[in-house]
């Protein structure tokens, strides 16, 4: 999908509705950044976000107001996006594309909210371990305090992980 697809739609629509002006100050991959000028926010970015979620192959578009409003995101989707946005440098819309596309006709990346872009296998091996394979879902910041707890050092201060006791020998 051409990287300009979302922003030609959302730069159209609000010179539409609105009226001409220079409605993005950038984007980069996901993320839209808006100028409200004088606008009214909430609506610039309602018909932004209108706007984008009509182009082919856009699953989900959050604004920013929807992801730092704190109201609980009910799907997995939701969640990755929510718990994946920076307060200070987050875009105004978090646009998602369908599963398995992506911006631009090159390269890949990382970051979509879908299992195939989340799951990542960790390998622990050496004394200490259980040897197996463990299904449990992991999350990168379990892989401090299970190293710290393996080397008998203590768990970083503020790690919300969680040590991974289930393959470690007791």
């Amino acid at each position: 999908m051409p990287a300009t697809a979302v922003q030609d739609a959302v730069q159209s629509a609000l010179d539409q509705k609105i009226g001409k002006f220079k409605w993005i100050l950038n984007a980069t991959g996901e993320m839209i950044y808006l100028n409200y000028g004088t606008s009214d926010p909430a609506k610039v970015e309602r018909i932004a976000a209108d706007a984008a979620s009509q182009v082919p192959h856009v699953a989900r578009v959050f604004t920013r107001h929807q992801l730092t409003a704190g109201a609980p995101m009910t799907d997995i989707v939701g969640r990755r996006v929510q718990n994946g946005f920076n307060l200070v440098r987050g875009g105004d819309l978090v646009v998602v594309l369908e599963p398995y596309w992506l911006y631009g006709t090159k390269g890949t990346t990382h970051g979509t909210p879908y299992n195939y872009d989340t799951h990542v296998p960790i390998i622990f091996m050496g004394p200490g371990v259980k040897a197996g394979r463990y299904d449990r879902p992991v999350k990168p910041n379990d892989i401090a305090p299970t190293l710290a707890t393996m080397l008998d050092v203590e768990i970083p201060t503020g790690n919300m992980g969680r040590v991974l006791d289930e393959m470690l020998v007791p």
